[in-house]
């Protein structure tokens, strides 16, 4: 069964939209609205690399589970996710995992103005997958104090998710790490991630801030 970790303290702090206190994907505007481009399954992972060693495919269209982001109610406080260390290889992870977003000291995520392209700032953000799950991810993100989509990687035009592929057969027992940015326009508020796999489905709350 597909085990959904939403913090008590988060759903409390939100207004309900709609059925269990989701917001629906319909209720956003469309990423494309905003200038997303659709990802290419794992195409992301290939930039600079012999097309040889590209992983092929996407994930699976079951973790495109609607979307269960909350909508921030006016004047309500951003609860962020809780933040800790959990493999001393890596920063300060975000979440209970197995897919964690890294470094997010105190549920915080910091941006530099210096970096930008189509109006999208660039953020620096690795991932990383412990050892004892090694299926697929789907990441995806919004905002949750106004209506901007969270992006992925690079350019004018950034991706609507970000799809991590599967152990290969035969690979070794171990923790996963995928560089990767990602993508926002406002700048500072109160965001979330969306991060599903094939046995596991996790809303992680966080600040944006420079």
């Amino acid at each position: 069964m597909v085990q959904r970790i939403v913090q008590l303290a988060v759903v409390a702090a939100f207004v309900v939209v709609g059925a269990g206190g989701a917001v629906a994907a319909d209720a956003f505007p469309p990423p494309s609205a905003q200038g997303l481009r659709i990802a290419n399954g794992y195409q992301w992972l290939c930039a600079g690399t012999s097309p040889s060693n590209c992983p092929s495919g996407q994930v699976p269209a079951r973790l495109r589970r609607p979307l269960h982001l909350p909508r921030l109610a006016g004047g309500a406080p951003c609860l962020a996710a809780s933040a800790r260390h959990v493999n001393p290889s890596y920063g300060i992870a975000l979440g209970p995992g197995p897919a964690y977003p890294v470094p997010f000291r105190d549920g915080t995520l910091r941006y530099d103005h210096g970096r930008a392209a189509g109006g999208w700032i660039y953020v620096k953000v690795l991932w990383i997958i412990s050892a004892g799950y090694r299926g697929p991810v789907l990441v995806r993100g919004h905002q949750l104090d106004g209506t901007n989509w969270l992006g992925f990687e690079t350019g004018a035009h950034p991706l609507d998710e970000l799809q991590i592929p599967p152990v290969g057969a035969g690979s070794p027992r171990e923790w996963r790490a995928f560089p990767s940015y990602t993508r926002v326009r406002a700048g500072a508020g109160c965001y979330a991630y969306e991060i599903d796999g094939t046995t596991f489905s996790r809303v992680l709350v966080f600040h944006l801030t420079p």
